[in-house]
């Protein structure tokens, strides 16, 4: 196997500055994995390809519903946002409006009154 002697070499050369043993590590991690999944595997390979395709598509699904959803919500939320908005802004109208007029009668109260004296 060309693994045991890419290892057998790699523990052999000990050096400070080896970047290569993390590498080799990882590979051989890799194929012991691969080689302990198929032993165990209680499934052919096709068979469980077509699962974890199956269940793709469904997580697929699913965040697509959940997307959807979000959506959905986000424009009722937006909705409710413009209504309220739209009410403050009638209030605020209102309210200016009622200042304003109030204003405009103190100012013609305190006009008449600054005229009323002076005229007399």
């Amino acid at each position: 196997m060309k693994f045991k002697k890419l290892i057998s070499d790699t523990v052999s050369r000990k050096t400070d500055t080896d970047s290569a043993m993390p590498i080799v590590a990882l590979l051989a991690g890799l194929a012991v994995g691969t080689v302990i999944g198929m032993l165990f595997a209680p499934e052919r390979g096709a068979d469980i390809r077509g699962k974890i395709s199956d269940k793709a598509g469904d997580l697929a699904e699913s965040v697509k519903d959940k997307v959807q959803s979000v959506k959905e919500k986000l424009r009722t939320e937006t909705d409710k946002a413009v209504e309220v908005k739209d009410q403050v802004v009638e209030d605020v109208r209102r309210k200016t409006k009622d200042i304003s007029d109030s204003l405009q009668g103190n100012n013609n109260e305190s006009k008449a009154a600054s005229d009323g004296p002076q005229n007399s």
